[in-house]
């Protein structure tokens, strides 16, 4: 029902937040989100993410008409993630740029043409950090950066690693806007049995716990009007970026968004 309120809203008014979860390969979610909200002439007013969210997020911010479909199309994802692991040239942040700057030369937030905001977590002390202003790469880098798959990133005299750690669905960014559309891709939580690999196992419970936190976060806001969207598929593994994904991905982000505005139109 609510979704549907923001749809017939005064849309000029850019009144409403977005908030981008992390989850690696599974971000592609996101993607089918953005492009149902750009077919509906839907804008946020600001935006949080962390991790790949925090990746789609800035790259829509610098322009909200972006033709991801082209974007997904000429950009080689999992290149890109083998080479940030690797930290050839400028280690990961500087591949994250040399990627993303075919698409625009944008380097800081005051460029930006909707407020972003984005976390990494500081590993050391157990503290969310909050990006908003300056450069945009340092942290970009560092909120992407999965535990035991990049290597931390020294940023402002701290070694950080994925915001995901502290805050997966960073609602707590959303600043000035009392009605926030959450796109969550946590996951994927696998049915465990007698042969389930321990990767598989440690993965799940560590999407779970980011869920229950999550949820239990989200249940707690009162003040605020909130359209859930959760990516509700148990195949897609966060690191599985070859390209067989991607359109599926996008196909449920966007299905989800339209499926639910019909459901209150």
């Amino acid at each position: 029902m609510i979704l549907y309120f923001i749809i017939n809203y005064d849309f000029k008014k850019n009144n409403f937040g977005l908030v981008l979860g992390g989850g690696g390969a599974r971000g592609f979610f996101h993607i089918g989100v953005l492009k149902a909200l750009q077919e509906l002439n839907l804008e946020p007013k600001e935006i949080s993410g962390t991790s790949i969210g925090a990746v789609i997020g800035v790259m829509y911010s610098i322009n909200p008409k972006i033709n991801f479909g082209k974007v997904v199309e000429e950009l080689d994802f999992l290149e890109m993630m083998k080479k940030m692991m690797l930290g050839i040239k400028n280690g990961s942040e500087g591949m994250l740029q040399q990627y993303l700057k075919r698409y625009t030369k944008v380097t800081n937030f005051s460029k930006l043409k909707i407020k972003m905001r984005f976390n990494a977590t500081d590993i050391n002390n157990n503290k969310e950090v909050i990006f908003e202003k300056g450069g945009i790469f340092p942290g970009l880098a560092a909120s992407i950066s999965i535990p035991g798959v990049f290597t931390p990133v020294f940023c402002n005299g701290e070694f950080l690693v994925d915001g995901g750690v502290i805050n997966n669905i960073p609602v707590n960014l959303i600043k000035k806007s009392n009605k926030i559309l959450i796109s969550d891709i946590t996951g994927p939580i696998k049915k465990i049995d007698g042969k389930t690999l321990r990767t598989d196992v440690l993965y799940s419970s560590m999407a779970l716990m980011q869920e229950n936190k999550s949820l239990s976060e989200i249940r707690n806001i009162k003040d605020k009007k909130i359209i859930y969207i959760k990516l509700d598929d148990r195949k897609t593994f966060i690191l599985d970026f070859r390209k067989k994904n991607y359109e599926y991905l996008i196909d449920l982000g966007y299905e989800a968004v339209m499926k639910l505005r019909k459901s209150y139109k």
